[in-house]
């Protein structure tokens, strides 16, 4: 009889150990996701001080934003420098789309930004001096169709 019960207390503590360990492994996977959430996070954040620091290194940029803002007639350099900055910014927010599809944190601003900078539109369209081709050509069709429905919305 001592035999049975040395074995059923062997396999009692075995399994024991093996829900410790299923404890732990979930303890490891929550602060593993906490980690992975606050570095997509830390990436947003670094995209947007990446997007305004651009801005405010090259002030000729801020010029002819304001240029463009205003309805005045930009040179073909203005354009084609506006015409690469709105590209790294779809960029920047196609990686977002894919990354988090569920925010929707960026979209009234980048709406603002498509109404309030022509630049941006021809960008996007590619009817600016500033580009040969269509600036969502060279997106993914997913992006494009979002971006299209929730931002670029016809005037």
């Amino acid at each position: 009889m001592k035999k049975l019960e040395l074995q059923q207390l062997i396999s009692i503590l075995a399994n024991i150990g093996v829900i410790a360990g299923i404890v732990f492994l979930g303890l490891e996977i929550q602060q593993n996701n906490e980690l992975m959430t606050s570095e997509v996070r830390a990436t947003y954040a670094s995209m947007e001080q990446t997007g305004w620091s651009f801005i405010i290194e090259n002030p000729q940029l801020v010029d002819a934003l304001i240029k463009d803002r205003n309805g005045e007639e930009l040179t073909a350099a203005e354009e084609m420098r506006l015409n690469a900055l709105w590209m790294q910014s779809l960029h920047q927010y196609q990686f977002r789309y894919f990354e988090d599809p569920d925010s929707t944190v960026w979209i009234s601003g980048q709406r603002r930004n498509y109404e309030s900078y022509p630049s941006l539109r021809s960008t996007w369209h590619g009817n600016g001096r500033g580009s040969r081709q269509a600036g969502k050509d060279n997106f993914d069709p997913r992006f494009i169709r979002f971006y299209e429905e929730n931002v670029a919305i016809h005037r």
